[in-house]
């Protein structure tokens, strides 16, 4: 028992020591070259960023435009690197609802945007911390394919790269 004792003992002064000395960083003495010593100071600054969409959009009868802002907030990137928003449209940038459809388009920063899958409405570059964009939802309510009473609806999907 007073072995086993002894090994746990000098186990954990080992240990202790290699600790010790790992916290102490380097050891100045009487005989140190110059009599001074470094140590590193340093944080690793992650890449962050907030990007807020819009909650929805509706139209009437009365409202056929309706703009929303997108914000692009709390950017820290890499050197070189750049935050791009994009979006792309479920339905081609048609609200349906069954066979039925009404087109409308989105303008962003009041320039027509293509009818592209995932296409970029905002860079943000590295050394920038905020952006944003204005979008504006357009249509004339052509009925011409509305087909049933309801919802006609479309979904955007906005997605966020960072490169």
């Amino acid at each position: 028992m007073k072995k086993w004792f002894s090994l746990i003992l000098a186990v954990l002064v080992i240990l202790y020591g290699s600790f010790v000395s790992r916290a102490e960083g380097e050891i100045l003495t009487q005989d140190s070259p110059d009599n001074s010593g470094n140590i590193t100071v340093d944080y690793n600054a992650a890449v962050t960023y907030t990007v807020t969409i819009p909650a929805s959009v509706t139209f009437s009868d009365t409202e056929t435009e309706v703009e929303r802002s997108l914000q692009v907030s709390n950017v820290v990137l890499r050197e070189g690197s750049a935050l791009h928003v994009g979006v792309s449209s479920l339905n081609g940038f048609q609200m349906k609802y069954k066979e039925g459809y009404i087109e409308y388009h989105l303008m962003v920063n009041y320039n027509d945007t293509p009818k592209e899958t995932d296409y970029t409405i905002l860079t943000v570059p590295a050394g920038e911390s905020a952006g944003w964009a204005i979008l504006k939802f357009v249509t004339n309510l052509q009925k011409d394919h509305v087909i049933y009473a309801g919802d006609y609806t479309d979904t955007l999907t906005f997605t966020v790269e960072v490169e």
